[in-house]
């Protein structure tokens, strides 16, 4: 159970966790204030914790705390694998991958973390104005109310934020084809293929970069064409010669995400698959 404290959040375009469920929590030291971005990116305060459960077939197997260190500032991810009977949960160290019911699950060893985790984007994930201004119900009043306003109430946002609609769930099929594809690209790619992201490419897949701007349409993709004639990274109109559609098709040393995944997203491979055509 959570710790008295912290504060549930759920981002309205989650991470492609391999069929998992999840929940999130966010811990801040006391009176301090989350710094908002004009982007709508959140810097937490150095002592911060987040937390994160996944939950396989309706059970608990692992939770994950992302510390944002008080001596340096620096960020750090830990995961716990608990046991059978749900008594206790291990320190992972190094990473691990075993079979969980049918299928194999990576415990991302350290150095994983800060893979997806990046500097450029900050550390945290999903933490931002357009991915949490929406509204939840709050287990420990059963209220229902915008994230953003409830953190305003409670002091850990600034009362004044840059106004950031919030965009859309990349599955709602009520909101345009090509804000949920550009959604479901910020939080599953913009992390690492955005400026200072650590990538060989010059993508920048944020939601709120202008198509125009991406450097994906009829570029050559910088890792290779996977052995297709014509590749680019996206051709309008044509999936199959679209790099950044077959290598979220696929779970090979060619594949996105590279790391703790294996299974292809087969609703989110759909759904930028019709976007490009």
């Amino acid at each position: 159970e959570p710790a008295a404290g912290l504060i549930p959040y759920t981002p309205i375009a989650p991470f492609w966790s391999d069929n998992a469920e999840k929940q999130r929590w966010m811990a801040l030291p006391n009176d301090t204030t989350i710094a908002v971005q004009e982007n709508g990116d959140w810097n937490l305060p150095s002592g911060s914790v987040l937390m994160k459960h996944f939950m396989l077939n309706g059970k608990l197997i692992e939770t994950r705390l992302f510390m944002r260190h008080s001596d340096t500032g620096h960020w750090g991810g830990y995961t716990y694998r608990w046991n059978e009977s749900l008594t206790d949960a291990t320190l992972v160290q190094g990473g691990l991958v075993e079979k969980v019911g049918s299928q194999d699950w990576t415990y991302p060893s350290e150095a994983q973390c800060l893979q997806c985790h990046t500097t450029g984007a900050g550390g945290t994930l999903g933490l931002e104005t357009q991915q949490l201004n929406s509204a939840i119900t709050y287990p420990a009043t059963g209220r229902t109310a915008n994230q953003v306003a409830t953190l305003q109430a409670i002091g850990v946002l600034p009362a004044a934020v840059p106004e950031i609609p919030p965009m859309p769930n990349p599955f709602d099929v009520a909101q345009p084809l090509d804000a949920r594809a550009r959604a479901y690209l910020h939080t599953n790619c913009a992390q690492c293929h955005r400026s200072g992201g650590g990538t060989p490419s010059s993508m920048e897949l944020l939601f709120y970069v202008p198509i125009g701007a991406t450097e994906t349409c009829n570029v050559s993709p910088s890792s290779g064409d996977l052995g297709v004639a014509g590749a680019r990274i996206v051709v309008p109109g044509d999936p199959s010669r679209s790099v950044l559609y077959l290598r979220m098709s696929r779970r090979d040393a060619s594949a996105m995400p590279p790391v703790a995944t294996h299974l292809v997203d087969e609703a989110g491979a759909a759904l930028i698959r019709d976007w490009i055509s």
